[in-house]
């Protein structure tokens, strides 16, 4: 879905002390694809020379993940013994909770709470966690910068991942949702690439993690721009390859290239190269009736690895998708054996799968079932 819109105690280090340091790491400015002319909304900015971003670097102690690493081949994405994986579960927010916590001291220990609740309670097997970060205060916003600029923050994400990765057959897609990096239609800039390269350092000995690149590039819907937002996306897996260790390469989904990160019919044609195409998944988010599931889902899951990173039970301007629609969208994913994740473990960022709590941030709320986190909590009951 589209964005809607006194400090706690620092926690302890989990498996070592943790270190901070800066690093300058110029890259070049990236440039359109020939084919592809950049669309009007994003005309090209003045050339400049190579832009210098200050990265926080993480060090922690080796992985404890009870979880091993994941693996693509052809169309599945494989678990360590070469079953295939078909994680189930729900998104979740970081302690920026959809905007709603930004204006009180971060709480990851809220986070992790509701982790646990749609782990260890719900039985959820995946867990897409998504960060923000904005490019203003706002009216009072108290953290929100960037994990570039914000060391807490990014200790705050690892403290979180570790502890998803304590849950043995669990893993995290580790999302950029809504980030002050992306360019106007979504897509990564050269500034996201410096935040995935922290974050790729930070937990490149992880094996229960992915990496989700963007949220859902937007607009584009004749697909007149796929090879720009191709390029921009096949550039920042490129980026993470460079800092992760030889042979354990991160699973890292690329999501759709139009319509709000509907449509993966471009990388049909063109699927990603960086790195030799290794262990890239791609990613849907439908909020669509079952008409377009052929299109959305069935056909690029004939040839690639496929994800349906967002799906929910709502209907509004925004969102046309009913309660058939979402039971049939887990029917076929069940048949074609795809992950999927519903939209959100939250009561006010609809479609909530928690019953809706007004209040700004709701730390401690009651984590009771909504009617549509009700048929989740239900399917995902089914898998024990």
């Amino acid at each position: 879905m589209s964005p809607r819109g006194a400090r706690a105690p620092r926690p302890p280090v989990l498996a070592a002390a943790l270190a901070v340091a800066l690093s300058a790491c110029p890259a070049p400015r990236p440039t359109p694809a020939p084919s592809a002319p950049l669309p009007p909304p994003i005309a090209a900015p003045p050339p400049v020379g190579p832009t210098v971003f200050a990265e926080p670097t993480v060090t922690v102690g080796a992985s404890t993940s009870k979880t091993g690493w994941l693996r693509t081949d052809k169309n599945r994405i494989l678990l360590p013994d070469g079953k295939r994986f078909v994680g189930h579960g729900a998104n979740v927010h970081d302690t920026r909770s959809c905007d709603a916590c930004t204006f009180e001291p971060p709480r990851p220990e809220e986070v992790i709470r509701r982790v646990d609740a749609l782990i260890d309670d719900w039985h959820a097997s995946f867990v897409r966690l998504l960060l923000e970060s904005y490019k203003d205060r706002g009216p009072g916003r108290t953290h929100y910068k960037s994990l570039l600029e914000d060391e807490r923050y990014l200790y705050d994400v690892v403290r979180i991942v570790d502890h998803i990765g304590q849950k043995p057959g669990v893993y995290v897609l580790l999302s950029l949702w809504q980030d002050e990096s992306f360019d106007a239609l979504g897509w990564p800039t050269e500034r996201t690439r410096a935040v995935w390269r922290t974050l790729a350092r930070a937990l490149r000995d992880r094996p229960h993690v992915m990496f989700g690149l963007v949220n859902e590039p937007q607009k584009n819907f004749e697909g007149k721009f796929d090879a720009y937002a191709w390029k921009a996306m096949n550039d920042t897996v490129a980026t993470i390859r460079e800092v992760e260790r030889p042979g354990q390469h991160h699973i890292i989904t690329v999501q759709g290239t139009r319509d709000w990160g509907r449509s993966l019919a471009y990388y049909v044609t063109h699927p990603i190269t960086a790195g030799g195409g290794v262990n890239v998944a791609y990613e849907t988010h439908v909020y669509n009736p079952a008409a377009r599931f052929d299109e959305l889902v069935v056909q690029p899951a004939k040839t690639l690895p496929v994800i349906i990173g967002e799906f929910g039970w709502r209907q509004d301007q925004d969102v046309n998708m009913s309660l058939d629609d979402c039971h049939g969208l887990m029917d076929l994913a069940d048949k074609l054996e795809l992950p999927w994740l519903a939209w959100t473990f939250h009561g006010n960022c609809p479609p909530n799968l928690l019953v809706e709590r007004k209040e700004t941030c709701a730390a401690g709320m009651p984590l009771t079932p909504s009617a549509w986190g009700r048929v989740i909590k239900e399917r995902l009951g089914r898998r024990r």
